[in-house]
């Protein structure tokens, strides 16, 4: 029986070289993550906080360590293998939404399906089981141009949800809302992670705290709580 677990990031490095300088963003973070729940990453500007997220989503690889997914080193895929499993294991949330602004909400929720290769009929079908999940139905055909910025981010969350993840990290979400909205948010990322793992970098750490089930600070590319 496996008994890895579900997320491990194991003596994790990153370091940037910028001339004859060597920064180190990470400093040998081992943290392990079970399958569902809300954690909150936490910490100044400069922590590492995004590099963390990216470093999980594949995006960039580490100077030392790894971070392993159900027992596979994400940093040993090869690239056609890290595209698969970010478009399929990773839903992204970012702060300025990334959203396609003359196009459509269901369009938009289901870009990722339709660049995985998943038909159009069935595609739009799941877009509109999840609008319909989140009473957002009225969406489904307005123009993201007329969208508010807490209208936007709702979609970015459907659209991170397309291709059912099993991890969902989001960047500082409620970075650019009202506390409305932020609140509106924090409380549809806390559903999510009923059945799924949510990773949430925020500054807004009070509001953030009302959701996680678990919070981690870094300092300085460390771990201190």
């Amino acid at each position: 029986m496996d008994n890895s677990p579900f997320l491990l990031v194991k003596n994790l490095t990153k370091n940037y070289q910028m001339g004859a300088k060597t920064f180190t963003v990470l400093n040998n973070l081992t943290i392990s993550f079970a399958s569902s729940g809300f954690v909150l990453i936490s910490g100044k500007s400069g922590s590492g906080k995004s590099t963390l997220l990216n470093l999980i989503a594949g995006i960039i690889k580490p100077s030392s360590g790894d971070i392993f997914f159900e027992g596979d080193a994400i940093s040993l895929m090869s690239e056609k293998r890290i595209s698969a499993f970010r478009n399929r294991c990773i839903g992204y949330i970012f702060q300025q939404y990334n959203l396609f602004d003359k196009q459509s909400v269901l369009f938009n929720i289901i870009l990722p399906l339709l660049i995985d290769g998943v038909g159009i009929p069935k595609a739009y079908c799941r877009g509109r089981a999840l609008l319909h999940s989140y009473n957002m139905d009225v969406f489904a055909d307005q123009i993201i141009g007329n969208l508010s910025g807490g209208e936007k981010q709702r979609v970015a969350v459907l659209r991170a949800l397309a291709n059912n993840p099993k991890i969902v990290l989001a960047d500082e979400p409620t970075g650019a809302l009202d506390q409305k909205n932020a609140l509106a948010t924090m409380e549809m990322l806390s559903q999510i992670a009923q059945g799924r793992l949510v990773i949430v970098v925020s500054h807004d750490s009070l509001l953030a705290e009302k959701f996680a089930t678990r919070k981690i600070t870094l300092k300085d590319g460390d771990v201190i709580s």
